[in-house]
């Protein structure tokens, strides 16, 4: 099995039990199922997404689909695999949206009612965002793809 074959496996497994109505909702029940999965399984589903969020269409694109709500643990689970650079990254974009420093339950529940002015209502944030967009693509000496299956392959945590 390739890297790529190990992290699809453990990202269907991750997503097999999301509700899609979880997305449109803002009752913590998406947070909730995420924050519970098993440790490879969550690692799997916070980095995928972020990745992917980041290549098509960025940080702010990260933030305002309402995945910044993982901010947090994604940073964890990019320190987990050894992702330093890009945890660096996501810790700098996410002190630029929590602007107001909210604790982070607070900065979840504004994020998801779009109540972020800065983000959703005067685009304040998308040159600050877009520069951190630009060194993101610069950590690619952090391949994500090898620390996450080598991470997978090597972890013996579920």
């Amino acid at each position: 099995m390739d890297n790529i074959e190990i992290i699809e496996r453990e990202y269907e497994e991750a997503v097999k039990g999301l509700n899609k109505e979880w997305f449109y909702s803002r009752d913590g029940h998406w947070y909730d199922y995420i924050t519970s999965l098993p440790l490879k399984l969550k690692i799997t589903y916070l980095i995928v997404v972020f990745h992917n969020q980041v290549f098509n269409g960025g940080l702010h694109q990260y933030f305002v689909n309402g995945y910044g709500q993982f901010a947090k643990e994604t940073i964890d689970a990019l320190i987990e695999i050894k992702a330093i650079k890009k945890a660096e990254v996501l810790s700098a974009a996410y002190k630029i949206v929590n602007v107001k420093n909210y604790n982070y339950k607070s900065f979840r529940k504004n994020l998801l009612e779009r109540k972020i002015d800065e983000l959703f209502v005067s685009d304040d944030l998308v040159i600050p965002l877009d520069d951190l967009d630009n060194k993101y693509y610069d950590t690619e000496t952090e391949d994500l793809v090898e620390l996450l299956s080598n991470y997978l392959k090597t972890s013996t945590v579920t």
